[in-house]
C-alpha cells in the first residue's frame, strides 16, 4: 500500500474512533430543567455575553492600575573629523497616576558613557482645582469602567433571561406538538373504525354509498393532518435544539408535560410596581445617566482655570560613570504653583452644551422606558387573563364535543342520524382536544413571560 493510501486509511480510522467515542451533549431523555441547564452552559449567545462581561472586568482592572515601570537603553555614535565617539545610557522610568489626579514621575539613568551621563529626575503634579478628585482623568476612567461592569452584568442577566425563556417556550411547543400527534393518531383511528363500520352497513344495506365515501374522505383528511403534525413535531424539536444552542438533528424524548397548577397572580398594580423596581433595563439606564452626569461635570470643570502644585528634582553627573550619592546633593530642586486659564472657550462650551443636552435626552428616555415596561407588564398580564379564560371555555367545549359525539353515535345506531353527523362530531372533538392542549401551553408560557417582564430571575425557577 502506498503512503498516500495508508495516510488516508489512518485518517479515516481516527475519524471513526472520534465519532464513535463522541458523546452527545443532549441526553436521550430530556427534561426542561436539563434543557435550560445545557443552554446556560453552551448557548453561543450567552458565551458572547459572558465574554463581554469579562472584557469589562479587564477594562476596570486596567483603569484601576496606577503605576508603570519601564526599562530602556540607547546607544549612539557621533562621528566627527578624525574622531568617533560611542555613547551609551540605561534608563529606568517609574510613573504614577492616582485616582485623585496626582501624577508623579521618576527617571534614573544609573550609568552613562561617552556623551551620555548618569542622571536622576523626578516630578510631581498635584491638581488644586481643575482635574482634581473624582473629576481627574484617572478618577473618571475608573468610574466609567465601574459603570460598564455594572451595565455588562445586567446585559448578561437580560441575555440569560431571554435564552431561558426561549428554551422553555421551545421545549413546551415541542411537547405540545408531540401531544397533538397523539390527538391526530387517535383521530385517524376513530376515522378508520368509522369507515369500516359504514362499509359493513353498506354491505348489510343499512347505509348509502355516500356515507361510505364521506367516511373514507375523512380517513384521508385525518391521515394528511397527522402527516402535517408529524412534520411540525420534528420542526419543533429542531427549534428546541437551536434555542439550546447545540444538538441540531437530535431527537430526545421530552419527559416533562405542561404543568397543570393553580394560577395565582398578584394585582396588576403590584406587578407593575415590582417590574419598575426590578427590571435590569432601568438599572442600565441609571448607570448611563450617572456616566453622563460625570461627563457634564467634567465638561464644566474644563471651563475653569487650572491650578496645580508642582515640584521637580534633576541632577546629572558631569562625567561618565555610575550614579553616585553626590548627585542627590548637587541636584536642583524646584517647587511652585502653576496657573493656566483657557482663553478660547468655544470648543469647551460646545462640549459642555452637547453633554448637557445628551443628559436631558437620557432622562427623557428613562421615563419613556418606564412607560414601555408598564405597557409590557399590562400586555403580559392581559395575556395571562385571556389564557385563563380560554382554558375554562375550551374545557367546557371538550365536554360538549364528547357528548355530541356520543349522541351522534347513538343516533346513527338507531338509524336516525347520518355519517355527516358522526364525522362532524369526531372532528369537533379532535379540534377541542387540540385547542385545550394549546390553551394549557399558552397559559403556562404566559405566566413565564409575566415573571420575566416583572424582573424575576426565571433562571432560578424550579420546574416540576
Amino acid at each position: 500500500m502506498g503512503y498516500p493510501k495508508l495516510i488516508a486509511a489512518l485518517a479515516l480510522m481516527a475519524a471513526c474512533i472520534i465519532s464513535c467515542n463522541a458523546e452527545s451533549t443532549i441526553p436521550t431523555k430530556l427534561s426542561v430543567s436539563e434543557a435550560v441547564e445545557i443552554a446556560i452552559g453552551l448557548n453561543p449567545g450567552l458565551k458572547q455575553a459572558e465574554e463581554t462581561q469579562r472584557a469589562s472586568q479587564s477594562r476596570l482592572t486596567i483603569a484601576d492600575h496606577t503605576t508603570s515601570l519601564n526599562l530602556s537603553s540607547s546607544s549612539s555614535i557621533l562621528k566627527t573629523s578624525g574622531n568617533t565617539d560611542l555613547s551609551n545610557v540605561v534608563l529606568t522610568e517609574y510613573s504614577y497616576e492616582g485616582p485623585t489626579g496626582t501624577q508623579a514621575n521618576l527617571q534614573v539613568a544609573p550609568v552613562g558613557t561617552g556623551d551620555s551621563r548618569a542622571s536622576v529626575g523626578a516630578s510631581i503634579i498635584y491638581p488644586l482645582r481643575k482635574g482634581s478628585g473624582s473629576l481627574s482623568r484617572k478618577g473618571l476612567a475608573i468610574q466609567s469602567a465601574q459603570s460598564d461592569v455594572a451595565i455588562q452584568a445586567k446585559q448578561l442577566f437580560i441575555s440569560r433571561q431571554a435564552t431561558v425563556q426561549g428554551v422553555i417556550e421551545a421545549y413546551y411547543q415541542a411537547v405540545l406538538a408531540r401531544e397533538e400527534v397523539k390527538v391526530r393518531e387517535q383521530a385517524v383511528q376513530f376515522a378508520q373504525e368509522a369507515a369500516e363500520g359504514w362499509r359493513k352497513r353498506e354491505v348489510e344495506g343499512s347505509a348509502a354509498g355516500i356515507d361510505v365515501t364521506r367516511s373514507e374522505i375523512q380517513v384521508s383528511q385525518t391521515q394528511n393532518a397527522l402527516n402535517s403534525q408529524l412534520r411540525r413535531a420534528r420542526n419543533t424539536l429542531d427549534q428546541l435544539m437551536i434555542a439550546i444552542g447545540t444538538g441540531i438533528g437530535e431527537t430526545p424524548e421530552l419527559i416533562d408535560s405542561v404543568p397543570e397548577q393553580e394560577i395565582s397572580v398578584p394585582p396588576l398594580s403590584a406587578t407593575i410596581e415590582t417590574a419598575l423596581a426590578n427590571r435590569a433595563e432601568l438599572v442600565i439606564s441609571d448607570q448611563r445617566l450617572s456616566d453622563q452626569v460625570r461627563q457634564v461635570a467634567q465638561a464644566k470643570d474644563q471651563l475653569r482655570p487650572r491650578l496645580d502644585a508642582v515640584a521637580g528634582f534633576s541632577s546629572r553627573r558631569s562625567s561618565t560613570g555610575f550614579l553616585g550619592a553626590s548627585l542627590f546633593g548637587d541636584g536642583a530642586l524646584t517647587t511652585g504653583i502653576e496657573y493656566s486659564v483657557p482663553l478660547d472657550k468655544l470648543v469647551l462650551r460646545e462640549t459642555h452644551d452637547t453633554a448637557s443636552r445628551q443628559l436631558e435626552v437620557l432622562r427623557n428616555l428613562r421615563l419613556f422606558q418606564m412607560e414601555q415596561i408598564t405597557e409590557q407588564v399590562r400586555s403580559s398580564y392581559r395575556r395571562v387573563e385571556s389564557a385563563q379564560s380560554s382554558l375554562e371555555i375550551l374545557g367546557k367545549n371538550k365536554t360538549v364535543a364528547a357528548e355530541n359525539l356520543r349522541i351522534a353515535n347513538r343516533m346513527m345506531e338507531e338509524g336516525e342520524g347520518s355519517s355527516r353527523d358522526v364525522l362532524d362530531a369526531q372532528q369537533a372533538l379532535t379540534t377541542a382536544d387540540s385547542s385545550l392542549l394549546s390553551a394549557k401551553t399558552d397559559l403556562y408560557l404566559a405566566l413565564i413571560d409575566l415573571k420575566r417582564v416583572m424582573g424575576e430571575d426565571i433562571t432560578r425557577m424550579e420546574f416540576k
